[in-house]
């Protein structure tokens, strides 16, 4: 199970188009290879369903925010705390 050490990564599940691009970015980062099924986010589409397709992650995903920084659907999105004036 990896670790989690960046903040959570938000999903908009009907911002998602089904592109994949998350999906071949983190396989890039984590295999070093365009390998959609060796990626820790995982797009499924959805069939009868209200929502089109499915956004999950496996156990190891670290919350990199790969995914969310390529999104470009904004499906994925992951805010950067930023520390308080004053800190």
């Amino acid at each position: 199970m990896a670790t989690k050490k960046e903040p959570p990564i938000t999903v908009d599940e009907s911002n998602c188009t089904g592109c994949l691009i998350c999906e071949l970015r983190c396989s890039l980062m984590l295999e070093r290879a365009f390998n959609p099924s060796k990626a820790a986010v995982r797009i499924r589409r959805l069939v009868g369903s209200d929502r089109e397709y499915e956004i999950s992650f496996t156990e190891r995903c670290d919350n990199c925010g790969i995914c969310a920084r390529y999104c470009p659907y904004q499906a994925l999105i992951q805010k950067k705390e930023t520390p308080l004036a004053g800190e």
